[in-house]
């Protein structure tokens, strides 16, 4: 069944007396038989992958007032009678209509709701630039959490992220070991930011594929954290590099890892022990374990953000002192790219948090993409729709032009006022716009949003310290201490989790920056439990028993 009608891809409907809802119920409650005949067990289903996306494969469209119908009718009641045990799950798309998804089903007006026990969401982005895959959408995931508390759902109720991949190829197929590395810190940051905001698990795509990303019947060419390469092997015999069942050939050109030797893979963090074995070993697998194999089932999430250790421009963890002069740390900013949402993070002292004033009085921030390719964006002169928040945009009539209006000349602080923003005077300032559900396990400093709004708020105050490039709010003083402007968050990050039977935390540290960083681990009595550094482009974990 590729493709789908819209919005309905069942043929008359999803009411009551649909036959062909009625037989589409009846066949996932066969497939469930089936599966448990042969003494494979069922935990959970979704009622439709990415309901939102009439795809060229396999697809059935709804919206979300059609998913509760055909829930509330047909597939929510033949559950109930055939697989009780069962678990439903609803939406299993982006992050960004969640919150639309789940207020119409999960409203406990809704008949569709008494048969859900769970929402499925998936880390990519809405539109077609894949390196903001895992990028966006985190706020949205708060207000989803808040959300099931005010519509009253019930606490089990479980948000799972369901699916995630880089796409297009593979790290191997495109021979680019800084490509592979990104893609691997950006699973790790998204894993990490998802159960900090509640999520209760993450599932990878697939754990292993060709090593062009396949088998896939229509060209969805896609990584993963293992790919197989039998061909490779010390003991292979005539195996083609290719299955005989994969139909994408060669989309993306020669594979670039199969022209490299195994010791020039092996200095690329290939193991030779299990690319001998026809394995080929990317570094998302070994990102993906250090959460994985510590962060046990049953483990919940508890508050842990990275901090500066004192207040000041010249004290942050990347910020690079020379003489009366410092410069922003941390490698250049690989978030400076259109789509990225603007937020606050404690200062770290990095390109990520390095803003410019161009002669257009628009905001700006340089970096460069995955590939090297140099980028420039502006902060937009609108909230973006599905995400609340401010967004990085081209710095041309689509950025926001800002007169830097003085608040208090003693505290040096400012109103940014958006002057190309449709508002009445006062109305027009840039602003913080605190998380809700306080932010969850990072605490209310870490990812606030960023609109326009009222002038006159404490939200709209800031200081702009040009020198450094950094911009601050005092907002959240009382909650630790200042935040800066970001562009998506921070290039050291971290996540801490306390095992179910409470005896075991698992701290992770993430480092996406190009530089160094040495940290303390504190415990709840602000005791220090651990001195350590972490090098460049790398993660650890902690175990604390």
């Amino acid at each position: 069944m590729t493709g789908s009608a819209e919005p309905n891809c069942l043929r008359d409907g999803t009411g009551p007396s649909s036959r062909y809802a009625k037989a589409w119920a009846l066949y996932f409650s066969k497939f469930i038989t089936a599966y448990n005949t042969w003494g494979v067990d069922i935990f959970a289903i979704t009622v439709q992958n990415e309901p939102e996306f009439p795809a060229p494969w396999e697809a059935c469209a709804y919206s979300p007032s059609i998913e509760a119908d055909f829930i509330a009718n047909h597939l929510g009641p033949t559950l109930q009678r055939d697989h009780p045990q069962v678990k439903l799950f609803i939406f299993d798309h982006n992050k960004d209509h969640i919150v639309t998804w789940g207020t119409e089903i999960l409203d406990e007006s809704n008949p569709a709701s008494k048969y859900v026990n769970g929402t499925a969401v998936h880390w990519y982005a809405g539109g077609m630039d894949r390196l903001l895959d895992g990028a966006v959408g985190q706020p949205n995931l708060h207000r989803f959490i808040s959300m099931l508390k005010y519509q009253n759902v019930s606490d089990d109720h479980l948000l799972l992220g369901s699916e995630a991949c880089h796409c297009p190829s593979t790290g191997y197929a495109g021979g680019d070991l800084k490509v592979a590395w990104a893609r691997a810190e950006r699973y790790a940051h998204t894993v990490l930011a998802d159960l900090a905001a509640g999520s209760n698990g993450w599932i990878e795509w697939n754990l292993i594929l060709d090593a062009i990303g396949g088998p896939n019947h229509l060209g969805n060419m896609c990584d993963a954290p293992l790919l197989a390469v039998p061909y490779r092997t010390k003991t292979e015999h005539n195996v083609s590099e290719l299955p005989d069942f994969e139909h994408a050939n060669y989309p993306f050109g020669p594979v670039v890892g199969d022209a490299r030797t195994r010791e020039e893979l092996n200095s690329m963090g290939i193991p030779v022990e299990y690319l001998d074995r026809g394995i080929v070993v990317q570094p998302m697998y070994y990102y993906m374990g250090h959460i994985s194999r510590y962060v046990r089932p049953g483990s919940k999430a508890v508050h842990a953000i990275v901090d500066q250790a004192e207040s000041g421009p010249t004290s942050r963890a990347f910020r690079v002192v020379s003489g009366d002069s410092f410069l922003a740390g941390g490698g250049i900013n690989d978030l400076a790219r259109d789509g990225v949402e603007v937020t606050m993070w404690p200062c770290e002292g990095s390109t990520r948090q390095e803003w410019l004033l161009n002669d257009d009085q628009r905001l700006q921030v340089f970096g460069h993409d995955w590939k090297g390719k140099a980028t420039t964006s502006c902060i937009g002169s609108k909230p973006d729709a599905s995400f609340e928040g401010l967004t990085l945009s081209s710095c041309d009539s689509n950025a926001a032009t800002f007169l830097i209006n003085s608040v208090n000349k003693t505290l040096s602080t400012v109103n940014f006022v958006v002057e190309n923003f449709d508002a009445a005077e006062g109305e027009n300032c840039m602003l913080v716009v605190p998380l809700k559900s306080n932010g969850g396990a990072y605490g209310p400093r870490g990812g606030a949003q960023v609109s326009i709004g009222k002038c006159d708020q404490e939200s709209a105050i800031w200081k702009f310290d040009e020198s450094s490039g950094e911009i601050t709010s005092s907002l959240f003083d009382e909650d630790g201490g200042e935040t800066c402007l970001t562009t998506g968050w921070p290039f050291l990050q971290v996540g801490a989790f306390v095992a179910k039977d409470k005896k075991r935390r698992t701290i992770v540290i993430l480092n996406e920056a190009s530089d160094p960083a040495n940290f303390v681990i504190r415990g709840d009595e602000n005791e220090i439990l651990l001195s350590n550094s972490i090098p460049a482009h790398s993660i650890q974990t902690v175990v604390i028993r």
